[in-house]
């Protein structure tokens, strides 16, 4: 199963994030209650492999149409702020 890329992220504050792209190696998604980014980390420093692409390695998100045993299958996800959290934006409840 490959995971799913992280097609783009506009929370630029976060500490993996350079030119609205995750360098995360994986990320995960979701807390119960909101499909929110659980790795966007705000920090000093640059976070992630610069010549890597972040992927979805978990998801929380149950209700989500594209979580399958927790494992995310959409082809590729957008993150960014929903209000004021960082959330999964391809999250569709079913």
């Amino acid at each position: 199963m490959e995971m799913p890329l992280v097609n783009k992220c506009t929370a630029t504050d976060c500490a993996f994030n350079r030119n609205e792209t995750c360098h995360a190696l994986a990320i995960t998604i979701g807390d119960p209650l909101h499909a929110q980014c659980d790795t966007f980390c705000s920090a000093s420093v640059a976070g992630g492999d610069p010549d890597a692409v972040g992927h979805v390695g978990a998801c929380k998100m149950t209700d989500c149409r594209y979580n399958v045993n927790l494992e995310c299958q959409a082809p590729g996800i957008t993150v960014g702020y929903e209000e004021d959290i960082v959330d999964c934006l391809t999250y569709q409840p079913v």
